[in-house]
């Protein structure tokens, strides 16, 4: 009895894999909301769901009462809660709530998937296109979805998800390229042979036509003919012709053609290789579209503004800011997203208050700071009339507007880097940092004119005693502002999560609307 329960219990275990916990639970702790959906019974659905952290409260099971009617019912039936469609999010907030395939249909008759469906967290023993159904009711309630199948009947709900991720099973295969690779999978298994021509091998694993133990090709073949196919099978792949590397075998089904990503295995762990590459493209995007803004902004006023007064560049000054522009555009790219997640969330888009304000304030900033050092240096000048279409010739208006329009160069960049807690930060991004260093270390030394040599090759005027410690006070004091301004409306403006609950009250509305 007590072999026959432990050969049972052999037979009929299904594991979970070893991953599947970890990462939910990580998707579960960065303020993602987890809901499984499956064609099992509800009571195996509730009980792998609370193994994989899917479920950390009570389960409240949704079942049909004998008289009439439905009630919440908890996996040992010790509780039981009246069903009533309006008091299902305060239940929620309590329980894990699980409904069934018929339970659902229920729901579809007295239209109350709205209201019901978006508190769900296991959907048990459901069909297909009552799959497709769970997610075109959470998007209608302005949730953002992702969903993992592995098979057909996980096409239409793919379909509908706005990421679908199609997993598959892959098969390492043993490829051998030449003889000595042969030789050495002879030597370990002593016993395999390598395969001969077809004839040949086929009289060794197959009885000759003579025998009359030969079966007719109408009956069934026997166990132990069966596993000569098995073995012939085995040498073949063993001892097929390749690059001689392992290599999967991966065999794509309706799941993969439904969905735009497609793991080579049964693991949910390229979500969080997804979810961790979108919010990095996300916030790059954010921070290359600031930094634009605000070198436009800059760049505007220089070429515009001040090319009327007769300030302009020359070929060595635009050579090598453009050189430091070029560097920083390129390492700031080079960040990689963190391994782990952040509960906090990226802005969604560009167009809010967040970057709004963060631009116009830093700007403000930058243009006092180059309004107040062009005009400190007119002081210096004798008063003279430059024509704006003259050519290029060495002043103190231009060297000052040089080396401020760098310093606000450096400024941007180092002030709206979006490093933690979705990107590595500008020590962890060593490119980058250095290239800052870099930057920061020329405009020091040309602003202090350590090396005469260099600035007469740049063609960069002295600059008066006075004006030197001005220039680089005035500019550690607009890096500090914007720094501050920028962390302020980070905290100020953090990245929430989409409002799904006032539009999943919006769509209960229209859908009252529509019964009136």
């Amino acid at each position: 009895m007590v072999f026959l329960g432990h050969f049972c219990n052999q037979v009929f275990n299904c594991p979970i894999r070893s991953d599947s916990a970890s990462v939910l639970l990580e998707l579960e702790q960065s303020s993602h909301d987890l809901v499984m959906i499956t064609g099992d019974q509800a009571l195996t659905a509730c009980h792998v769901a609370s193994q994989v952290n899917i479920c950390s409260k009570p389960v409240l099971i949704l079942t049909r009462m004998k008289t009439s009617g439905f009630e919440w019912v908890s996996p040992d039936e010790t509780d039981r809660v009246p069903y009533r469609a309006e008091e299902v999010k305060e239940l929620s907030e309590s329980h894990d709530l699980c409904i069934s395939g018929d339970c659902f249909e229920m729901l579809q008759r007295t239209d109350a998937v709205v209201q019901v469906i978006p508190h769900v967290k296991v959907f048990a023993r459901v069909a297909p296109e009552q799959k497709e159904l769970v997610l075109t009711t959470f998007k209608t309630v302005g949730r953002m979805t992702l969903m993992c199948g592995d098979g057909t009947n996980d096409v239409g709900a793919l379909k509908q998800a706005h990421v679908g991720i199609a997993l598959l099973n892959a098969e390492p295969v043993q490829k051998a390229g030449s003889k000595s690779q042969s030789s050495k999978l002879e030597s370990k298994s002593g016993k395999l042979k390598k395969p001969k021509p077809a004839n040949e091998s086929s009289s060794q694993l197959v009885p000759p036509a003579s025998s009359s133990a030969k079966a007719p090709s109408s009956r069934p073949l026997t166990a132990a003919e069966k596993q000569r196919e098995k073995l012939q099978k085995m040498l073949d792949e063993m001892n097929d012709e390749s690059d001689g590397r392992s290599a999967p075998i991966v065999k794509l089904g309706d799941a993969s053609m439904a969905s735009p990503f497609t793991a080579k295995h049964a693991s949910v762990a390229p979500t969080l290789d997804i979810i961790r590459q979108g919010r990095s493209t996300l916030v790059t995007t954010l921070q290359m579209f600031k930094i634009l803004g605000l070198n436009c902004l800059a760049t505007a006023y220089v070429l515009s503004v001040m090319y009327l007064d007769g300030v302009k560049l020359g070929d060595v000054q635009a050579t090598i800011s453009g050189v430091f522009t070029a560097a920083f555009f390129l390492f700031i790219s080079h960040a990689r997203p963190l391994q782990a997640l952040s509960a906090e969330r990226p802005h969604p888009n560009i167009f809010c208050a967040y970057v709004f304000l963060s631009i116009l304030g830093q700007f403000a900033m930058h243009l006092f700071f180059l309004m107040s050092a062009v005009n400190l240096a007119s002081k210096y000048m004798p008063e003279e009339c430059i024509e704006p279409d003259s050519e290029f010739h060495p002043n103190l208006v231009n060297t000052v507007s040089y080396m401020v329009n760098m310093m606000i160069q450096v400024a941007t960049f180092a002030v709206n880097y979006m490093g933690h807690p979705f990107n590595q930060s500008i020590s962890e991004n060593k490119p980058f940092k250095y290239a800052l260093y870099s930057a920061v270390v020329f405009f020091t030394v040309i602003t202090s004119d350590m090396f005469r040599d260099l600035n007469d090759y740049m063609k960069l005027e002295p600059l008066p005693e006075g004006m030197r410690s001005k220039l680089l006070l005035w500019a550690m004091l607009m890096f500090c502002g914007c720094y501050g301004w920028e962390r302020f409306l980070r905290w100020a403006f953090p990245g929430k999560m989409p409002a799904w609950e006032k539009r999943q009250k919006q769509a209960v509305a229209n859908l009252d609307k529509k019964q009136a």
